[in-house]
């Protein structure tokens, strides 16, 4: 009797100390104080936590350890907390917040990520009536941007709407390279291709622009052309009919 009672005894003591350990290690960050020896989901996040913060050089194995001890004893000393190598009190509440904060900064990154991903994707989508390669709508927006910058963005788009009324325009060429980089009489077209301003990288504003004017907005009404009165005196560009003025341009047709 008494050897079926120990056996017994001994069994239930194994299947509690499984049941429990594996209840602990389930256990989410900061529902318990960790202390060496304990091991757990929660053991591995502060591992990283001390390994991403140069206190500890280690495999993530979830068991609280020597070095995982050494390593707290170390963020402790640094936070001026106190050094007990125990993860409770003040010590549990600056890694939450130090966690907290982290998290919030990738959330905001992911997020931030996935608007210039669908951005992109709008713009991509918007650009099919006419075929433009990725290489175009960057040179497009780079037009866009030395042309217009500071501009408000009615008239950043109607910059970016004359270039692509030029490309349904028979007068003009049919393709955005051939457009953009049109000499007519011995002279540029845009004169950000003749002093080099044209390299330089496009804003956000200006890739916005080029986006909305390829879902069709256009601000000008159909012009094909623009000047700044208080940047050229040239006849010509003045002799032609006005249809609208945004900012500091003047809109024309020709």
């Amino acid at each position: 009797m008494n050897k079926k009672l120990t056996a017994f005894l001994t069994m239930l003591y194994i299947v509690l100390t499984v049941v429990t350990g594996a209840a602990a290690e389930t256990l989410q960050f900061g529902e318990r104080e960790l202390k060496i020896g304990d091991r757990g989901e929660d053991v591995a996040v502060m591992q990283e936590f001390l390994n991403e913060h140069g206190f500890r050089e280690g495999h993530v194995d979830g068991v609280f350890g020597p070095l995982t001890y050494g390593s707290l004893l170390a963020f402790q000393e640094k936070n001026d907390l106190q050094t007990d190598g125990v993860l409770a009190g003040e010590t549990l509440v600056l890694m939450q917040e130090l966690l907290s904060a982290k998290t919030a900064v990738t959330a905001k990154t992911a997020s931030t990520a996935a608007v210039v991903e669908r951005e992109n994707n709008q713009t991509l989508a918007a650009a099919d009536k006419y075929n433009f390669t990725e290489a175009e709508l960057e040179l497009f927006a780079r037009l866009v941007h030395a042309e217009s910058a500071g501009e408000p963005f009615e008239g950043q788009v109607a910059v970016a709407a004359t270039i692509l009324n030029r490309l349904e325009n028979e007068r003009y060429p049919n393709t955005l390279s051939d457009v953009i980089y049109q000499v007519e009489s011995g002279r540029y077209q845009y004169s950000p291709v003749l002093d080099g301003r044209i390299k330089q990288p496009a804003g956000d504003s200006a890739k916005r622009a080029v986006r909305e004017a390829l879902k069709g907005w256009d601000p000008t009404a159909g012009a094909t052309g623009f000047y700044n009165p208080a940047k050229t005196s040239n006849a010509w560009v003045r002799s032609h009919p006005v249809t609208t003025s945004i900012g500091s341009h003047v809109f024309f047709l020709y």
